[in-house]
């Protein structure tokens, strides 16, 4: 009789925890998970690659990097990359162990043509990946937030990353897919969350 009980509770707190959104709290708190990867990402890589306490100069970003494996053909592009990389391995483990049943990292969208809901999809073609999304409990296609990770080349960039337009560009695209409540925001390694006052 107790097993059932207990069987019962734990069906029942299954199903209060299947339908919701997070809350604030638990939302700043994803951000700032979001915030600490994407630092520790950047040390990381810089570390790897450059030694303790440096990163590549400015005037090197644009040039092709000379290592073995290169993922793109400008550092920029490179450490981008593996930045990304790394930020996502991050993500993936202190988001799970926080929010396990409320993200996903780099989903790909589209709206249904006859519909325009939105979908879940492994074509490229009329879709978009964000980096990260914040979603309702396990259902992708219910967005709460949406995160996109940028890593300047330069670390020791502080400059505003909304300021770019291909980032507004991209962000805005990102809002047709999300929640108005939320808008879209930029992760940065120096500034954290970034989120625009409008779109």
């Amino acid at each position: 009789m107790l097993d059932k009980v207990v069987q019962a509770a734990e069906t029942l707190n299954g199903l209060l925890t299947v339908a919701k959104f997070l809350d604030e709290a638990q939302r700043k708190k994803a951000e700032e998970i979001l915030a600490e990867c994407a630092s520790e990402a950047n040390f990381k890589v810089n570390e790897e690659l450059f030694g303790k306490g440096n990163s590549l100069p400015e005037s090197e970003c644009g040039k092709e990097p000379n290592v073995n494996n290169k993922t793109a053909n400008t550092w920029q592009q490179h450490l981008g990359n593996l930045k990304h990389a790394a930020a996502f391995i991050c993500v993936q483990e202190r988001l799970a162990a926080e929010f396990p049943n409320n993200f996903a990292v780099e989903p790909r969208y589209r709206r249904d043509e006859l519909t325009n809901e939105l979908l879940l999809t492994d074509k490229w073609l009329n879709s978009q990946r964000p980096d990260v999304v914040l979603h309702f409990t396990r259902n992708a296609t219910r967005i709460q937030c949406i995160y996109d990770f940028k890593f300047p080349c330069d670390s020791a960039d502080r400059h505003n990353p909304l300021a770019n337009m291909k980032t507004e560009a991209q962000l805005r695209k990102y809002r047709s897919l999300g929640n108005e409540d939320c808008l879209p925001a930029v992760v940065t390694p120096s500034l954290g969350v970034s989120r625009p006052s409008s779109l």
